[in-house]
């Protein structure tokens, strides 16, 4: 099983997958065999355990109490999100 680093390098060069949040990120990358169901098991266990904090943006702030924590379909905070997370796991 790839390393979550590698899982999250994969989200980035699968951009086009993306239609309205990480999860559903993740489960298109799985139903297209691109990951298998451990590392999106892994994957959903890791975006759930590092759900950004309330104060990191405007958005994250109003989506604090919600399932999305950016507006539906914005893609740019998640490849930020994506960014710092591959830094953490280097």
């Amino acid at each position: 099983m790839r390393a979550i680093k590698e899982l999250l390098e994969v989200m980035l060069n699968n951009q086009e997958m993306f239609y309205i949040g990480l999860c559903h990120w993740v489960y298109d990358l799985n139903a297209n065999n691109i990951i298998h169901d451990e590392e999106a098991k892994k994957l959903y266990k890791y975006i759930d355990t590092n759900r950004p904090h309330s104060f990191s943006s405007i958005e994250a702030y109003k989506n604090r109490n919600n399932s999305f924590f950016w507006n539906k379909g914005n893609i740019k905070p998640r490849i930020k999100w994506i960014q710092k997370h591959i830094k953490i796991n280097s």
